[in-house]
């Protein structure tokens, strides 16, 4: 019974480690040089002269096609709900120059005062 356990353990072993025979798996063996990788580039230019003219095209007329595809955009939303944010948007943008005017245009102490003075004077 330990025998045909053996057995069926060097069976399995000679399967998980079984290499093929051929010619050129033996040569690829023996010649295990390692292959030196290439290095690669967060963003190569392209090798060939189309690539660098598609690449120099949109450098010149990419902001275009943006903007075409933006007005787009801007063509296909709700023009009800655009007004409606443009209309939060200057209402928020009011406030905050209220309150700027309020703090910058305010009295100080001393006006304060001759403004009593100039009062009680009339009176």
């Amino acid at each position: 019974m330990a025998t045909s356990r053996k057995l069926a353990a060097q069976a399995l072993e000679s399967l998980f480690n079984y290499k093929a025979s051929t010619r050129a798996s033996t040569a690829a063996a023996v010649s295990s040089e390692p292959v030196p990788k290439k290095k690669s580039k967060k963003d190569p230019l392209p090798k060939t002269k189309k690539g660098l003219k598609k690449i120099k095209h949109e450098l010149r007329y990419g902001h275009s096609i943006k903007r075409r595809l933006r007005e787009e955009k801007e063509a296909n939303e709700n023009p009800l709900e655009k007004l409606k944010t443009q209309q939060e948007k200057d209402d928020g943008l009011l406030e905050k120059n209220i309150k700027h005017f309020k703090v910058m245009n305010r009295a100080s102490k001393k006006e304060l005062e001759l403004r009593k003075k100039i009062r009680s004077r009339r009176a």
